[in-house]
């Protein structure tokens, strides 16, 4: 027996009997998670609640326990949410807990190729992320890759690195990455077609190798990228359906995806209805560039890219608008009536006087200073990184909007590997500078016709800027006067994984733009709705530059516009059923208010990116005082979220989840719980899902209040080129004064109504 045994042997005993006593499975079985906003283990301990299932986080704690202990606490905490499943892991089209309930797979899904090579594992954490575990989990040798919910990460490493670590008392479970969680199961029953597919390979696996090894299994045609996504390589490849599988064992293939071969796209008039510039009946009125004017505003020093389907840049109203563009995804002479029309409602600068018989100058659009960059999608998104490609391109020609009125699929399949790059490239557009180049990247939802989650991709993105469409016109021209209720052919939400979408509406159907041939015409769709959202954050970047001296991030871009758009409480969904407050997934935080944000009536806060969490349980505070009774007060925190697992299907999204919450009078308020009236209403359980939370406030007295921000998990880097692995940064815009007046609700006679 060698002294190096006799010392790993000691080692390990000495870890068994210092490890703590943490329940069985079984035991556990029957506990609940809680989290209580108090630091420190008094609480605990007059509660009678053993010590080493409380995990002390600053802000909060968080604890498991029992039904009798769970009654202890009612008697003893002020406040405090329950978790009653805190574990349950959805993975592979499978939810279950990995302890207690381990996911029914076929055994050709279950086979690990070369099991004894170092390759994908899991691990569940007993709670928030602290990073001194993930310090301890890296000593040992295993990388950390991806963070999955609920505390759950995806690590490399070898199965004795693995083993080694199985009596960490902060490790839950730990488990080997299946077949079955690379390949949904809509994707497994294949044939021997062959079919084009997206993997995402861990770059330790080696990318030759495992590129090889898919030759082998019949695949072709191969493409492969390093360096776009931060974390794996990506490789497009033709093979028989029946491989997939197979292919999904091999060490470092963390999920392949068929491409989806159904991607594709998606007047003055509309610009008044952004602006308010409408009667008491909804009918809109000419004179938006006088508007402008008193604004002071035009877009004017801002570029936007129009990725779309060609634009006829000839055209009198955007023949001095589109700005020379460098790259293999410029539009040069290719043109369309899409990409024309989307174009012209963003910056089209109505020179041509061109009116409608209302007096409206039909090729004015949104931005009429604002400067444009003409891209073009296809073929570009089909090959592996294609979109970040796309975005980054946008970047190297100076746009700092990106206007996408079209998706490369349009089925929901959840949070896929094309989701995650828009992500990563919302964040850091162009991964070879240093540093982090944000793009804001505004994006047309599918024409789902209403229903439930018949949206397409990118749309269950995190940090994009999703809109829906409302109506607008008729065919014909004329207004139509039911502007606050969505258009039929909008998509609602939610995404597949619980989260609202889309972030808000705007007009689309039908609006008044310019086509081919010096022309002009009228067409529905959500396509419509994006440009408006483009061309309005595209005034707000210029007033942002002006009054600060720098752009706004694109989660800055977010806060200033949800929280004050017009609610559509009463209004009429895609399928003409009536519409709830905000936040839902139908309208979103609702339709555009572009007046609101850019000429508010009292002082509106910015602040933009300023902080950065670094651990889990820290808290930020901001507070303000009302020198005078406030009728309103709306805060709204956005952050771009690290990207989250690119697997697709119902798994959770989110990594990084940050709590808004303002305390009056004794009572929390949390982010996105709202009363019947559209108001923040005491009590509730933070919102752990949405990277957009908003807090309103009515009929408020003078005095001083506490916002605070409480860093609720801090899993992954969010703020990558910047610090550590762990951090996240936000924006917040806090708006107070006068109530917004409500758009008016009329009476509606319909004809025979069919749902879609």
């Amino acid at each position: 027996m060698t002294r190096r045994f006799i010392l790993s042997f000691l080692s390990a005993l000495l870890i068994l009997l210092l490890a703590p006593l943490v329940p069985s499975a079984e035991a556990q079985a029957s506990l609940v998670a809680v989290r209580v906003p108090v630091a420190g283990q008094e609480l605990w301990a007059r509660s009678g609640i053993a010590d080493e299932l409380v995990i002390d986080y600053g802000a909060f704690t968080w604890a498991l326990v029992s039904p009798a202990e769970l009654v202890a606490l009612e008697s003893d905490a002020d406040a405090f949410q329950v978790y009653p499943n805190p574990y349950a892991l959805t993975l592979g089209g499978e939810t279950f807990d990995p302890l207690l309930s381990p996911p029914r797979v076929s055994p050709e899904l279950s086979v690990l190729a070369d099991p004894g090579k170092p390759r994908l594992h899991l691990m569940q954490f007993y709670g928030p992320t602290k990073s001194r575990w993930l310090l301890e989990l890296e000593a040992s040798g295993l990388e950390i890759v991806q963070y999955i919910h609920p505390f759950t990460y995806v690590v490399w490493g070898t199965a004795d690195a693995l083993d080694a670590q199985t009596q960490q008392d902060f490790l839950r479970w730990t488990g080997d990455y299946l077949p079955a969680y690379a390949l949904l199961p809509m994707y497994r029953t294949q044939t021997d077609e062959h079919v084009r597919v997206r993997i995402l390979i861990h770059p330790a696996a080696g990318l030759e190798e495992t590129l090889q090894a898919i030759a082998a299994l019949g695949g072709t045609q191969i493409e492969a990228q390093s360096g776009l996504d931060p974390v794996f390589d990506l490789v497009t490849v033709i093979l028989p359906g029946t491989q997939l599988p197979a292919v999904a064992a091999l060490p470092g293939v963390y999920t392949l995806q068929p491409v989806s071969t159904d991607g594709g796209d998606r007047g003055e008039m509309s610009n008044q209805v952004n602006a308010g510039n409408v009667f008491s009946n909804n009918r809109a009125y000419p004179g938006y560039l006088s508007w402008l004017g008193r604004v002071g505003l035009s877009g004017a020093g801002v570029v936007m890219a129009n990725v779309d389907s060609g634009v006829d840049q000839e055209h009198p109203d955007l023949v001095s608008r589109v700005l020379p563009c460098s790259g293999f995804t410029c539009g040069d002479d290719a043109a369309s009536h899409h990409g024309t029309h989307t174009a012209g409602i963003m910056a089209g600068d109505g020179s041509s006087a061109v009116m409608d018989s209302n007096g409206f100058l039909r090729g004015l659009g949104m931005a009429p200073g604002a400067m444009l960059v003409e891209q073009l999608y296809a073929p570009t998104y089909y090959a592996p990184g294609g979109m970040l490609t796309l975005m980054t391109q946008s970047y190297r020609n100076d746009a700092v909007i990106s206007n996408n009125s079209w998706g490369p699929g349009s089925r929901p399949v959840g949070y896929d590997a094309d989701t995650r790059l828009v992500d990563v490239g919302v964040r850091d557009a162009d991964p070879e500078q240093p540093g982090n180049q944000p793009l804001t990247y505004v994006l047309s939802i599918m024409n789902g016709y209403g229903g439930t989650s018949s949206q397409g991709t990118p749309d269950e993105a995190k940090n994009v800027f999703s809109v829906g469409s409302t109506q607008m016109q008729y065919s014909t021209g004329s207004q139509n006067l039911e502007i606050n209720n969505l258009s039929i052919n909008s998509a609602h939400g939610p995404a597949l994984d619980g989260r609202n979408l889309p972030l808000m509406v705007a007009p689309g159907c039908y609006v008044d733009s310019s086509v081919l041939s010096s022309g002009y015409g009228m067409i529905c769709g959500t396509s419509m709705s994006a440009p408006h959202v483009s061309g309005a954050a595209a005034l707000f970047f210029e007033k942002y530059r002006e009054q600060f001296g720098s752009d706004p991030s694109p989660a800055l871009v977010k806060a200033a516009f949800l929280p004050v758009a017009y609610d559509l409480a009463g209004h009429l969904d895609a399928n003409g059923r009536v519409l709830g407050h905000p936040f839902d997934s139908k309208q979103g935080w609702g339709r555009l208010n572009l007046a609101a944000v850019l000429n508010p009536p009292d002082e509106v806060l910015y602040f933009d990116q300023e902080y950065v969490f670094t651990e889990s349980g820290q808290t930020w505070t901001v507070e303000i005082t009302l020198k005078k009774p406030a009728d309103i007060l709306r805060a709204m925190l956005a952050w771009c979220d690290a990207p989250g697992h690119g697997l697709g299907g119902t798994t959770p999204a989110w990594v990084n989840d940050l709590d808004l919450s303002i305390e009056i009078d004794g009572q929390t308020y949390y982010g996105n719980n709202f009363g019947d009236d559209g108001l923040s209403i005491p009590g509730g359980t933070p919102d752990d899902k949405n990277n957009t939370e908003g807090i309103f406030l009515g009929s408020l007295p003078a005095g001083t209040y506490t916002l605070t921000v409480t860093a609720a998990n801090i899993s992954a880097d969010g703020v990558p080129n910047f610090g550590g692995d762990l951090d996240q940064d936000f924006a917040m815009v806090i708006y107070f004064g006068e109530r917004l007046p409500p758009p008016p609700v009329f009476s509606y006679i319909f004809p025979l109504f069919i749902n879609r």
